[in-house]
């Protein structure tokens, strides 16, 4: 290390976890080197050159530390992710670790699963850091989805021999082998983009740009057990004929052709595999997030309580994939659709799921085969994934709430969702680079910004916002809905700031031609009080607090909605692991903005544009709900209030 730059960084301010490998692990890494021919002998003084001796010493030194330059935070042990997830900050080297614990001794634990932390010499705190003897270098794999999988797919011991074949097929091995945007890296490296950003007009002064555009993948695959038993024909004896023909007789994708075009996104075959693609890399503990749902606490408690989901779309023809965790699901789940106790008076947990609804059960204990990538995760399934009429009728059932970071994979693939510490970014408009897929940044005056409070105790869903300033014009391309059908689209405003602004919302399938909904929605208005620069003025929205009357509470929430508004949900609380929830607070309410007929294989927009020439009034986005009809509008059985 001393030989290195790091030295110098080090000495600096910083909040550095160090995995220090001892003289003996580092000659044991050396020695793995001979046995694979990277080097002839295993020692420094024997290297072929200075340009190998260099790439390994980095190899050692910056995979043993945590970047610790932006944050606040050191990892002792007591502080180190759940069993099998990895650290939320990334090595030196930029790479994600994880850690895994033993079963017999809670004491014993292995960072990368091969590098043991020594029980004596470990939590040593320093003025910037914090040290941990560990027994072998980390040295995280280089492998790529891409790459793996089609090493897979000529090997028919891997377990996942038939995925690969698939992917293969379809021609997505360079697709998935994609780990960074090496043109946005030359473009921050040399200046063009600013590395923080600084506007006069704006609240957020000094905010870090993203110093990389990753790329991230999740792959849910079947096992090659699976696909014999399904097909009954040895492994090696599986082709891609096989599985197409199984696909067809199972009619999961009715509409799809038959066309021999594996590319094609109509093609039945490109839909089956495609469905089991996100563009997220979905570790573990990101899979789901828990932060601030009702009777969660994460400051004391890693147990789940009341059901945790996310949403994503899948890649190809875009699909929705849910993911779901209770307290009585026992881990996370590929579409599961359980009953719920939602009633006013209920807990929300399940209270029964049946086979059908049951779901894809991930294993993400360290006994699984779960394998983690450079640029990817990929976790192997005994059950068929597909996006069937069954699932999509489910799906159709459910009111789905989204934060708003997960209609953009660059959050999750560039390690700004769940951080478990508070940071914010600032993102470059579309004039400059476009940074995100999904989302449109319009013009140069739009400061996009993001904010973690992971923490801070917002009312905020899962902790994050979107708090964009000055002349803001944004487009979002949201998730499909499930089936055709008429939905309604909420926002989740809350008005904790007096900087909220007003906006002109926009929507439909034409990106440059989208159409004005309603008059402009005005995001210092809460239930009670519209918060204005500091002076409160009185809100005439209709909002009450909760009383011991059913029926009133029911009536208070007719009238809201007749006014465009909801209040907050019974979900959400303020401060994790406490009672009062967004229900009992008139500064967090639900804005509907669209109510119209929607199909399931059309792409939609929401545009959000600034109405005001003052460049500090914020755009505030929490979250957004797809409700379908038959809930909002259910003559039987209201919408519940969670």
């Amino acid at each position: 290390m001393s030989n290195t730059d790091v030295f110098h960084r080090l000495t600096a301010y910083g909040s550095f976890t160090c995995f220090a490998p001892t003289n003996e692990a580092i000659q044991l890494y050396l020695d793995s080197l001979v046995i694979k021919g990277v080097i002839p002998q295993a020692t420094w003084d024997a290297m072929p050159s200075d340009k190998i001796r260099d790439s390994l010493r980095n190899v050692v030194v910056m995979n043993s530390l945590l970047d610790g330059t932006e944050i606040d935070k050191v990892f002792q042990v007591s502080e180190f992710p759940q069993n099998n997830e990895e650290f939320n900050v990334t090595t030196m080297a930029d790479r994600k670790i994880s850690v895994v614990f033993s079963k017999e001794n809670a004491d014993s634990c292995w960072i990368d699963g091969n590098c043991p932390v020594s029980t004596k010499n470990r939590d040593i705190l320093c003025l910037n850091g914090c040290i941990h003897e560990i027994g072998y270098v980390i040295n995280p794999s280089n492998e790529t989805l891409g790459g793996t999988m089609h090493k897979f797919a000529n090997n028919s011991e891997s377990g996942l021999c038939v995925m690969g074949k698939l992917i293969e097929a379809c021609h997505l091995v360079d697709t998935l082998s994609q780990v960074r945007d090496d043109i946005y890296e030359k473009l921050i490296k040399t200046g063009v983009i600013n590395t923080s950003f600084d506007a006069a007009a704006s609240h957020f002064h000094g905010v870090p740009v993203p110093t990389h555009r990753k790329f991230g993948f999740t792959l849910f695959a079947e096992t090659d057990d699976f696909w014999a038993k399904m097909l009954h024909k040895d492994i090696p004896d599986i082709t891609v004929q096989d599985v197409k023909e199984w696909v067809i007789s199972q009619e999961f994708y009715p509409e799809a052709k038959d066309n021999g075009d594996y590319t094609d996104v109509e093609n039945v075959l490109n839909q089956f595999v495609t469905y089991h693609l996100l563009p997220y890399r979905l570790a573990p503990d990101k899979l789901v997030i828990h932060y601030n749902e009702k009777g969660y606490n994460y400051r004391t408690s890693k147990s789940p309580t009341i059901p945790v989901w996310a949403h994503y779309p899948s890649m190809g023809k875009r699909r929705l994939v849910r993911l779901w965790e209770s307290k009585e699901s026992n881990g996370v789940y590929v579409n599961r659709f359980p009953v719920l106790d939602n009633g006013r008076h209920g807990n929300y947990h399940e209270t029964s799921c049946s086979m059908e609804n049951e779901g894809i059960y991930l294993n993400t204990t360290a006994d699984s085969k779960m394998l983690k990538l450079v640029n990817a995760i990929i976790y192997p399934i005994d059950k068929v994934m597909a996006y069937d009429n069954h699932t999509r009728t489910e799906l159709k059932k459910c009111r789905i709430r989204y934060d708003i970071l997960d209609f953009t994979q660059e959050m999750m693939n560039n390690d700004m969702r769940n951080m478990g510490y508070n940071t914010w970014f600032h993102y470059p408009s579309d004039e400059e680079y476009r940074y995100f897929d999904n989302l449109y940044v319009n013009t140069r005056d739009t400061y996009f910004y993001v904010l973690n409070g992971w923490g801070s105790d917002w009312p905020n869903y899962q902790a994050d916002e979107v708090c964009t300033e000055g002349n803001y014009d944004c487009t979002w391309l949201v998730p499909p809905v499930p089936m055709d059908g008429t939905y309604e689209i909420r926002m989740g405003v809350s008005t904790e700031s007096s900087w909220r602004g007003i906006c002109q919302i926009y929507f439909g399938t034409d990106r440059s031609n989208l159409v004005p909904q309603g008059i402009p929605v005005d995001m210092a208005l809460g239930g009670l009080y519209r918060n204005l620069d500091g002076t409160v003025y009185k809100s005439d929205i209709g909002w009450q607090a909760e009383a011991a009357d059913d029926d009133y509470n029911a009536e208070v929430d007719k009238k809201m909605r007749n006014k465009g508004f909801m209040k907050g949900p019974e979900y959400i609380v303020e401060n994790p692991g406490s009672s009062e929830t967004n229900r009992m607070q008139e500064k967090s309410t639900r804005r509907i903005i669209v109510r119209q007929h929607m199909k399931a294989n059309e792409n939609y927009y929401l545009r959000f544009k600034t109405v005001q020439d003052l460049l500090s009034k914020q755009l505030f986005i929490d979250y957004i709900e797809w409700c379908p009809k038959e809930i909002y509008d259910n003559p039987n059985e209201p919408e519940d209030i969670w």
